[in-house]
């Protein structure tokens, strides 16, 4: 694959560092005056406190869709602006708490989900067409279909995107 290089890249031992100063980021959008050191690490804990559960089969996909409510995660090793949206959702759903919405994530870095490509294409409503372009495409699912989207978290940003994850919550438990 073309993108074989950043996967040796992301499983070094050092973690990759991304640092978001000046306009790299908009920095009232990570809601921090300081530099944020986006590492493995970091994401990995994140991760972990969130309970962010990985859909590694097609079957542990479909029994996702069979819940009564969920947040799925797309992410990609190969797209540096999804690893900021990754840090948004994450840090926006460590911040908001679970409170009972299950999360997960779907490597796409492959590109080779060609169940997930479908699905999203049944989703489609008018002319809003869903797929995942490593962007860190978030979705908001209620028994089985997407009531919300967050396209690229990265550009709503940390506050923006924590108060999306808050609405739907609101939204749902209704």
């Amino acid at each position: 694959m073309r993108f074989d290089f950043l996967k040796k890249f992301w499983n070094k031992k050092k973690p990759a560092k991304i640092r978001l100063i000046g306009n790299d980021l908009d920095q009232n959008k990570l809601n921090t005056n300081k530099p944020v050191h986006i590492t493995a690490e970091l994401l990995n804990n994140l991760e972990r406190t969130n309970g962010i559960e990985e859909l590694v089969t097609q079957q542990d996909f479909y029994e996702v869709l069979k819940i009564d409510k969920a947040i799925v995660y797309l992410l990609v090793n190969w797209s540096g602006p999804e690893l900021v949206s990754r840090y948004c959702v994450y840090q926006a759903l460590k911040e908001l708490g679970t409170e009972g919405t299950p999360s997960f994530k779907i490597d796409c870095s492959d590109q080779s989900k060609e169940y997930i490509v479908d699905w999203l294409e049944k989703q489609k409503k008018g002319d809003i067409h869903f797929y995942y372009g490593g962007w860190g495409e978030t979705l908001f699912l209620h028994k089985g279909n997407i009531t919300d989207y967050i396209s690229n978290p990265a550009k709503l940003g940390l506050s923006q995107t924590k108060e999306k994850l808050s609405n739907w919550k609101t939204f749902v438990s209704h």
